[in-house]
This record gives structure tokens, C-alpha cells and sequence, in this order.
């Protein structure tokens, strides 16, 4: 760098401090502003319940009129809508019959016990 850029360089230096006093002058203080701002009374609780409660009583109220003025349709049964679909073939299993039954407990629970050589109810020691 040259000592004219040096100079140049001090005098943009000079004229943007100039700038920041003379922009610090019109501004208050900080703290003034701090003050200010711990000395604004914020709304008693009362008044803030009451302005909840009134808020409540409104949102209630157009809540009511909503639903009152929507007409009524049938509730669709989900349960009994069957849309059958290109891969319905995955959902079914092999030997599904027994997945939906019930076993008996206490016992043997086999599709044919005419299989069996002893009968199911004596047991051996």
C-alpha cells in the first residue's frame, strides 16, 4: 500500500466515527430506555382472567355456531369397506384358518385325532 491509501484509508476512518458520534448523540441512554420499560405497568391478573375468560366465551361460542350450522352426514363404516387391491395375494398366509382361531388350553388341540394310538383324556405315568 502507498501512503495514499494510508491517507485515504484515516480520512473514510475519520468521517465514519464523525458518523457513529453523531448518530450516538440522538439516541438515549441504555438505561433510560431499560427504566423506561421496567416502569410501564404491565395488565393486573384480573384483567388478564377477565380478557381470557371473554376470549374462552367467544372461541366457545363460534365453536357451538360451527358446529350447529354443518349439516349431519351418515358415519361411514370403515370396518366394512372391502377395497380389493392388485396385491391382496401377499396378506394371505399359508394355514391363515389357524392363525384365527382360538387354541384350547388344557389339552391337545389337533384338526384329526383319529392319528393318535392312546386317546387323548388317559395319561401315562
Amino acid at each position: 500500500m502507498t501512503d495514499r491509501d494510508d491517507a485515504r484509508d484515516s480520512n473514510v476512518g475519520r468521517r465514519f466515527r464523525a458518523l457513529r458520534q453523531e448518530d450516538a448523540g440522538g439516541a438515549p441512554p441504555f438505561g433510560a430506555t431499560l427504566e423506561a420499560a421496567y416502569a410501564r405497568h404491565a395488565p393486573t391478573p384480573r384483567r388478564r382472567r377477565l380478557a381470557l375468560g371473554v376470549a374462552a366465551l367467544l372461541v366457545g361460542a363460534l365453536v357451538l355456531s360451527v358446529e350447529r350450522t354443518r349439516p349431519r352426514q351418515p358415519p361411514i363404516d370403515l370396518a366394512a369397506v372391502h377395497l380389493p387391491t392388485p396385491t391382496d395375494f401377499l396378506l394371505r398366509l399359508p394355514g391363515a384358518d389357524l392363525l384365527r382361531s382360538v387354541p384350547a388350553l388344557g389339552g391337545l388341540n389337533l384338526p384329526d385325532t383319529r392319528l393318535l394310538t392312546t386317546p387323548i383324556d388317559r395319561r401315562t405315568p
